[in-house]
């Protein structure tokens, strides 16, 4: 492990995998320093069953699970198992499991591995403690509450929300299995010790992830950049969608019904689907984006040109999640239009832009629909985004607590930029602040602000009277 810092940034849940390097607050020795992590979480397992069901049938016909959901202490071991504490290694028969699943996915996949890949077995604790100390090495603090401002400012978020620890807790809750591309460590959750369905359908997804790492480096996704999270979120998708496609064909060859009858009723029910659904949609939705964005959009891709054109996108990635939601974007290789924030009015004295980004269609999406948001306005906000071309968004702050944020946007078509204009205008009465949609030639802009003065100050329309 070299000694290089990562870069300043604010780290934010991209679907737990690739999680997005950040400058380490304190250098912690060995493996938790500098860590790069692909953590896998249930919303993928979620994919994969569907991917089954669709293919297999109804699952009433499937053995009916009383047991309670991977996470808990409770559920027996395999019987080829015995315990193993948190970060123990798998007994020698569990490692002969684990090798064949090895071999099965290097077939399916296409890939030969270039080192061996030996997982890590971590109870729920373990993968708690392992989580809690990677973030105290990534994580650029203040960058993220700057981004729990962003977000409370723009109504993604309750007043007071901290987005750190939201994440934290989340991430702690939902993550199975995780690959660490700086170590090259496997990690698996396994309660008992042992090696049940659930075990092997996450190993065959992580080692999925291993074999992309050695073929063609995951490092080079590039998820370093301090202001690019819809292009981090883009990239993710890709080795996201590659592992659960591959994943949903190794279960369908190599698992038994029974077997994927436990994993329907370990990943379905607990307390761990209910934190996903009751959690802020910025976050489950960015959570599970990778996973089922990205499966439908390698999917297109595989059904074209099979395992080789999935290959291709590694050396091509996307730059927006408007080409996962749209793959003919990717293929056509229509880009992200380039926008900026403005500068700091004139007017306003002691201001600064605290930090910028850029949202990207889905997360203009989710800032559409709201928390809770029926078919209709679902399907409203879809077709109020679907245009986008590009935009960028500043938080700008000034004395005694003032602040306003400003994002301006870009469409492809005059039709989507007249659908946004109307939806954000919609929705500039939900924002916890005086807000106001503008329009010119370049595109549609949204300013909202801490008071009057600092709207006006930054805006270039004022209301019809």
């Amino acid at each position: 492990m070299g000694g290089t810092r990562l870069a300043a940034r604010p780290r934010r849940l991209r679907g737990g995998d690739l999680r997005r390097p950040t400058r380490a607050t304190a250098p912690l020795p060995g493996a938790w320093q500098n860590v790069r992590v692909n953590v896998r979480g249930r919303p993928s397992l979620l994919v994969a069953l569907a991917f089954l069901l669709a293919a297999c049938g109804p699952a009433n016909g499937w053995p009916a699970r009383s047991s309670p959901a991977i996470g808990t202490a409770t559920s027996p071991p395999s019987a080829s198992s015995t315990a193993a504490p948190s970060g123990g290694s798998p007994n020698p028969a569990d490692l002969a499991v684990y090798a064949q699943i090895e071999t099965q996915v290097q077939a399916l996949r296409g890939l030969t591995a270039k080192s061996p890949v030996t997982p890590v077995l971590l109870d729920s604790q373990g993968v708690r403690d392992w989580l809690t100390r990677a973030n105290a090495a990534q994580t650029d603090h203040q960058a993220m509450a700057n981004q729990s401002r962003l977000f409370i400012h723009l109504g993604l978020l309750p007043e007071g929300s901290s987005l750190e620890q939201m994440e934290i807790d989340l991430q702690a809750g939902q993550v199975i299995g995780f690959y660490d591309t700086d170590s090259k460590g496997l990690y698996v959750l396994s309660e008992s010790g042992g090696v049940g369905g659930m075990e092997k359908l996450t190993f065959s997804h992580e080692y999925t992830h291993a074999l992309q790492d050695q073929n063609f480096g995951l490092d080079k996704l590039a998820l370093d950049a301090p202001d690019q999270s819809d292009r981090d979120l883009a990239r993710l998708a890709v080795p996201e969608g590659d592992a659960t496609e591959l994943m949903s064909q190794w279960m369908i060859k190599h698992m038994s019904v029974i077997e994927m009858a436990q994993v329907a009723g370990e990943s379905l029910i607990g307390p761990q689907a209910d934190q996903l659904a009751k959690a802020p949609r910025i976050l489950s939705e960015t959570l599970t984006f990778p996973y089922e964005a990205g499966l439908s959009f390698v999917q297109s891709i595989y059904h074209a040109g099979g395992w080789e054109a999935v290959n291709a996108l590694y050396a091509n990635l996307p730059n927006s999640t408007s080409q996962i939601l749209h793959p003919d974007l990717y293929t056509a290789h229509v880009k992200p239009v380039e926008v900026t924030v403005p500068a700091i009015p004139a007017s306003l004295t002691g201001w600064k832009l605290t930090m910028q980004d850029t949202l990207g269609e889905l997360e203009l999406r989710i800032w559409l629909e709201g928390e809770t948001p029926s078919a209709a306005q679902s399907r409203a906000a879809a077709a109020a985004t679907s245009d986008w071309g590009g935009d960028r968004v500043g938080l700008y702050e000034g004395p005694n607590g003032t602040w306003a944020v400003v994002l301006r946007t870009s469409w492809r078509t005059a039709a989507g930029k007249a659908a946004f204009q109307s939806a954000a205008t919609s929705k500039t009465g939900q924002l916890p602040g005086p807000a106001i949609v503008c329009a010119d030639a370049s595109g549609v802009a949204l300013y909202v602000a801490s008071n009057v003065t600092a709207l006006e100050a930054f805006a270039p329309c004022r209301p019809p009277l």
